[in-house]
């Protein structure tokens, strides 16, 4: 990798406490970054979403790109993780997003509606789909994804960690071309206010990777409403 800036937040927003949790971890070879969003309310999203984090974050820690045994191993753990804490917490689950870059080749995996956004020379060119009802009415053609946060179903969602059975969406790994490369990872309660055209507007804008989340996040900041949601963002700018 050449120069890479990365910058991430994570805020309760308008709820009594944070649910989500977040991180950047590089390591001698890679760069690891995961965004969770806990559910469940009382405490119990959030020590889901903590248990995912902690994790993820150790998948490909030790060097090399993971593959997707490696991957769907990591997911299984978080799992079980959380499943062992649910004895007495039924509701705890949370969505998870993991990306990893390695001497020029990246991976993601996740699972929920906490998304990955990959843009190349500041335009967008690939992104997750959500596990979320909306989703499905996206595939049906009843609604654009850019209806997704305003559909009545949004906020349901298909997959999550910490239930019985787990199907994380694997993206096989890529080769980055020469140019610039910049990955956003977020909870729904960031990209829910922000467009595509957004983002790379501001990308472009932007130098660093702190200064295009500053932006994106006043931006959304504008737009929120009273008891928004936590909203959590971790990016990653990087020349290849």
């Amino acid at each position: 990798m050449g120069n890479v800036t990365t910058y991430g937040y994570s805020d309760a927003g308008g709820r009594p406490e944070n649910e989500d949790h977040g991180g950047i971890f590089v390591t001698s070879k890679n760069l690891i970054a995961v965004v969770a969003d806990g559910l469940g309310g009382q405490g119990e999203g959030g020590a889901a979403s903590a248990l995912a984090l902690e994790v993820l974050s150790k998948c490909g820690a030790e060097g090399g790109l993971p593959g997707r045994e490696t991957l769907e191993t990591y997911f299984d753990q978080a799992n079980r993780a959380i499943l062992q804490r649910q004895e007495n917490q039924t509701h705890m689950k949370t969505t998870a997003v993991y990306l990893c870059i390695c001497e020029g080749n990246a991976v993601w995996a996740h699972i929920g509606d906490s998304r990955l956004y990959h843009f190349y020379q500041n335009r967008l060119c690939d992104f997750t789909l959500d596990h979320s009802v909306s989703q499905v009415a996206v595939y049906l053609g009843e609604i654009q994804r850019k209806d997704i946060p305003r559909h009545e179903g949004r906020s349901r969602l298909l997959r999550a960690l910490g239930c019985e059975e787990i199907a994380p969406e694997i993206r096989e790994p890529i080769r980055l071309e020469t140019g610039r490369h910049a990955f956003l990872l977020c909870s729904d309660g960031f990209w829910e206010y922000l467009g595509d055209e957004e983002m790379e507007k501001a990308l472009a804008r932007a130098k660093t990777a702190e200064q295009w989340v500053d932006s994106l996040r006043k931006k959304a900041g504008k737009r929120f409403c009273q008891g928004n949601d936590n909203n959590t963002a971790m990016a990653v700018i990087l020349e290849v």
